[in-house]
């Protein structure tokens, strides 16, 4: 036990790094912000181009204060965690404030530099203070609930739920603006839950619904695996009422990648736990997908929706054209790019005339080249690959491991989301989930490897 006063405040402060932190995870989704300066810039979305403070960036900023507040009281060795991780973490920080020599909009550089080095201090509060599967699992869950809850009357309603208050969009399919598929002459909302899209609170579902199930998996007491499931199950139904295809094939890419290591060591009890669960959760999607049917096959080309249907078309055509556009103009500023968050501003003084709206392409290697220049995009590249590379050739060592298995299917969601969006990169609340992940892997590879030793 501490024995001076202040070793008592320094443990004080460092439990409240970790409660801030848990609070962080639970607010990740929110969209509820305050302006902090507004820089119009139309036709560019407002979000790209002011100074916003959202909601877990101020339980970030309480993480990282009462994290060093308890540095000042007792002076201890920070760890930075695997240099794989660390090293290009840095690296692209550095980048990103390099892009300022040449950006196309100096001030908002600026401030997205300054954000990715609180992200920085974040990643290494992570390594360096959360220890224990629970400061993640549970603001998880609690995450996952209040935006379930949210989504799945969004969907049943078919409009916003007045929670204005704290973050909800007013939403109506009918008005044009709002995410919606189509069936012939019917508008149907997707779930935005209390986020900025449906493709972002797919996202965040998925990169939950990942860590809870791999907590359902590896957590041996049976009152915690049966709570872990009432966690899943709407949680599950509210993903799919996302309708988002890259955040369903991320939850799924996570889930078989912790399964075939469960198969792979023939734990056949816990494969059949498994599979009760899965038929749970869709026992309680088969009311929304029997409603939801035309939708959800449209997804996925039925009818040749791709062509024929307009949302879907639209969104195929709009993710194509947004690529070749950024990577005309990467291949011009391919040394620093043109500036960190500046991509949306930089195709607006590129192409006047643009036949969609301004935002950075629907893929976060690009996007990151293109703000951020070849020096950043070669360090994100590595952030992205290096830590799966390392699990699967080092599989059969690292498996035992159920939190390294972990981690490895949250990077791998992560991975396979920056495919097909951009907002791992470009947006707060991906952001957020990216570095975490980030800081979760360096943290356990680190004390699986001194454990070891």
């Amino acid at each position: 036990m501490d024995s001076s006063p202040r070793d008592r405040l320094s443990h004080f402060f460092v439990i409240g790094a970790r409660i801030f932190f848990a609070l962080t995870i639970v607010l990740v989704p929110f969209r509820w912000r305050i302006v902090l300066f507004a820089r119009p810039n139309s036709p560019v979305y407002s979000d790209y181009t002011d100074f916003l403070l959202f909601t877990p960036d101020i339980a970030t900023l309480a993480t990282i204060l009462c994290w060093a507040f308890s540095l000042i009281l007792k002076r201890r060795t920070v760890s930075f965690g695997p240099a794989h991780v660390w090293v290009s973490l840095l690296g692209l920080t550095l980048a990103g404030w390099l892009s300022l020599a040449d950006s196309w909009d100096k001030p908002l550089t600026l401030y997205h530099a300054i954000r990715l080095s609180v992200l920085f201090v974040f990643f290494l509060c992570i390594v360096n203070e959360i220890r224990s599967p629970a400061w993640v699992v549970i603001p998880v869950g609690l995450q996952v609930l209040i935006q379930s809850a949210v989504a799945i009357g969004q969907s049943f309603l078919q409009r916003d739920l007045g929670l204005q208050a704290i973050g909800e969009y007013e939403l109506d399919p009918v008005w044009q603006g709002v995410s919606v598929l189509e069936s012939g002459s019917i508008r149907f909302l997707r779930a935005y839950g209390l986020s900025d899209h449906p493709n972002i609170l797919g996202g965040c579902l998925a990169f939950a619904l990942v860590i809870l199930f791999a907590a359902f998996v590896y957590q041996k007491e049976r009152v915690w695996n049966r709570l872990t499931a009432l966690v899943i199950i709407p949680a599950s139904v509210a993903l799919l009422l996302t309708f988002s295809r890259s955040a369903w094939i991320a939850f799924v890419a996570g889930s078989l990648l912790i399964v075939g290591i469960k198969a792979g060591q023939r734990n056949f009890a816990v494969l059949k736990r498994i599979a009760v669960l899965a038929f749970a959760c869709l026992l309680a999607m088969g009311p929304f997908i029997t409603r939801d049917l035309p939708y959800l096959s449209g997804r996925f080309n039925a009818g040749n929706s791709f062509a024929e249907n307009r949302v879907e078309h639209g969104s195929l055509i709009q993710r194509m054209y947004l690529f070749e556009s950024a990577n005309r103009i990467f291949v011009d500023h391919s040394l620093t790019g043109v500036g960190l968050g500046a991509s949306p501003v930089a195709l607006k003084v590129t192409y006047p005339v643009f036949p969609m709206n301004y935002q950075p392409p629907h893929f976060t290697l690009l996007a990151a080249a293109l703000e951020t220049g070849i020096f950043g995009a070669t360090f994100y590249f590595i952030l992205m690959v290096m830590p799966l590379l390392i699990f699967f050739f080092q599989r059969k060592r690292l498996s035992a491991n159920s939190m390294l298995v972990a981690c490895a299917a949250i990077l791998l969601s992560t991975l396979i989301v920056g495919l097909f969006d951009y907002y791992t990169w470009g947006y707060v609340s991906g952001r957020f989930w990216q570095w975490t992940a980030w800081g979760l892997w360096a943290v356990v590879l680190e004390n699986h490897r001194y454990a070891v030793d």
